[in-house]
């Protein structure tokens, strides 16, 4: 009978769970640093982040050197919305703070940034170019909330 009643409480449980990427843990990503020597460069302006144009990508660089690759977002680094920005990490898109820390992991093929507590992200989706601009295909279309746990 309890062998009966555990493999019940198991299907149960996998019956119910979600069915999408849910971040692990926060933090999982290592943080990058730039050197000393190029932060010494660096006009913060009184602020504690930045946003600098490096090679073909735009990072956040927080005065102690910590930088984070970030989204390009209308020609420039993808603004922080309900707190937070978005990153790409193997192709992989997640969500970090402005302390630069990772809050959300990498794990979506795409995510909307954060509106109202709420980010919409996709699974499975591809992007697709026709030269000039590019779409999203296919995949499987979720909302999240900050803690990563889909809501709708």
């Amino acid at each position: 009978m309890k062998y009966f009643l555990s493999i019940f409480i198991l299907l149960s449980l996998i019956a119910c769970s979600k069915n999408t990427p849910t971040p692990k843990k926060k933090n999982d990503t290592k943080a990058s640093y730039v050197s000393k020597e190029y932060l010494k460069t660096l006009d913060f302006k009184g602020k504690e982040l930045i946003s600098v144009h490096i090679g073909k990508n735009f990072y956040y660089i927080h005065k102690s050197g910590k930088k984070m690759l970030t989204l390009t977002y209308d020609n420039g680094a993808d603004e922080f919305q309900d707190g937070l920005a978005r990153t790409r990490v193997n192709g992989k898109i997640g969500f970090f703070n402005r302390n630069l820390e990772m809050v959300l992991p990498p794990v979506y093929d795409f995510a909307f940034p954060f509106h109202k507590g709420k980010a919409e992200i996709c699974t499975g989706c591809k992007e697709v170019s026709d030269g000039e601009h590019s779409m999203l295909d296919g995949g499987t279309w979720k909302k999240i909330d900050r803690n990563g746990l889909v809501i709708e």
